[in-house]
Formats: C-alpha cells, sequence, structure tokens
C-alpha cells in the first residue's frame, strides 16, 4: 500500500530534521512505500517550513504552511484532505515512533482499518520516558477506559488509517488541539470501525507541547467530547 505520511510541525526547526532523515534512509531501504511525506506547518515562527524544504530532493516531500498555529488535530486533519496514498498516516515530528515501525503498521491495515501504535501492549519498547509523561499517559489512559477506549493508546502520535476512512473519521473533527486522537478514536468505535493495535519501539523526546493544565482541561473536556460523538449520526 502506498503512504502518505503526514507530519504536524509546530516550531519545530530543531527537531525534524532529525527525523526526516531517518525518513531518507527507510525510504533507500524501502522504495515506493512513501508515496508522499506531508509536512503541515501550523503556523510556526521558527525555520520549521525552511528546514523541511531542504530535504525536498531526499523524499516525495511537500511542505503546506498554515497562516496560523491552530493545533496538531486541525494539522492533522489538514494533511489527511491533502493526501493521495491508499494509507495515511501521521507520526509525531520529533521521530518518537522510528520510521522502522512503519512496515509493522501497515501490515496491521492489511487486516483493519485503523492501526495504533500502542505503548502498552506486551511487545512494546518504551525509552526515557520522564516520569510525569508515564504518570499522565497512565491516568489517561484509565480515565478514557471509562468511555471505551481502554485497549487503545490515544496518546501515541503514530496511527494510520485506510485514506477513505481517514476523510470519514476527519471530516467532523471539532477538537483542534492534542484531544483531536480521543475523539477520532470516540468516532471510530461509535461507527464500528476494526482498530489494531500495534507494539512499537518509542523514544521519548524532550521538548514536549503537553503541559499539565492541558491534561487537567481534559477531565472536564472529554465528558462533553464523548457525549457529542455519541449523538452523531
Amino acid at each position: 500500500m502506498t503512504v502518505s505520511l503526514v507530519i504536524p510541525a509546530y516550531n519545530e526547526e530543531g527537531r525534524l530534521p532529525t527525523f526526516l532523515e531517518e525518513l531518507v534512509t527507510f525510504g533507500r531501504k524501502a522504495p515506493g512505500v512513501l508515496r508522499e511525506v506531508l509536512v503541515v506547518d501550523d503556523g510556526s515562527t521558527d525555520r520549521t517550513a525552511a528546514v523541511a524544504r531542504m530535504f525536498a530532493d531526499l523524499l516525495p516531500l511537500r511542505v503546506i504552511r498554515v497562516p496560523e498555529n491552530r493545533g496538531k488535530g486541525a494539522a492533522v486533519r489538514t494533511g489527511v484532505f491533502e493526501s493521495h496514498g491508499e494509507v495515511v498516516v501521521f507520526g509525531d515530528a520529533d521521530g518518537a515512533t522510528a520510521p522502522a515501525e512503519l512496515p509493522k503498521l501497515l501490515a496491521a491495515l492489511e487486516r483493519a482499518p485503523i492501526a495504533v501504535g500502542n505503548r502498552w501492549m506486551p511487545g512494546s519498547r518504551v525509552e526515557g520516558r520522564e516520569p510525569f509523561r508515564a504518570l499522565s499517559g497512565w491516568m489517561y489512559r484509565t480515565y478514557v477506559s471509562l468511555f471505551g477506549l481502554r485497549d487503545i493508546d490515544t496518546m501515541c502520535g503514530f496511527k494510520g488509517f485506510r485514506r477513505d476512512v481517514a476523510r470519514t473519521l476527519f471530516e467532523p473533527l471539532r477538537e483542534e488541539r492534542w484531544l483531536f486522537d480521543t475523539e477520532i478514536m470516540l468516532r471510530a468505535r461509535r461507527r464500528g470501525y476494526a482498530i489494531a493495535n500495534v507494539s512499537i519501539h518509542w523514544t521519548s523526546k524532550h521538548g514536549s507541547k503537553l503541559k499539565l493544565p492541558a491534561l487537567i482541561r481534559a477531565v472536564f473536556q472529554i465528558p462533553f467530547l464523548a457525549a457529542r460523538v455519541a449523538s452523531e449520526r
């Protein structure tokens, strides 16, 4: 299956080049898999777009610039509707999940319309995760289990969809910032799509933009989000 890889990026001039270099290496080992790499610059104020374009001769790369920062969810949605591959995968600009994990995700998409990297399942390897991130991840996973998502690592930024399914799920997206993953997974469950979990090797990277206040807000937002998705026709 040909792949459109969507990379949402906001002020990532420091971390993005390393990930793109890894994609170049992957592309040489697995030619033809990556139909396109879409870097969606979400209103960055640094040189994110410029450093991405440095790889234009090495990758099937497109840089899509969004005039103002709207959030990771909005950036991924933009990439979904700009994509042309049979499969749409999004990965974080920090490269926490290396391109070498991509074949496992694609294998899962042969049997299910959605595949999600899952750091909690047996066989996964997690390195360098700070205590706060580990605790917040566990707490969030426990909380979303109340809404039917216990088996899904909603916070993992490595997910893949068959293109038609991606467009169906992202078209009504309302959560434009980091809760977008939860909205998409709730909608997928609501509509009965099979979701395949994939064990991955994930390495924590410095510079996470997810902060404690956002987690606290989620406690109050998710019940309303779940109710809204459940009411969709």
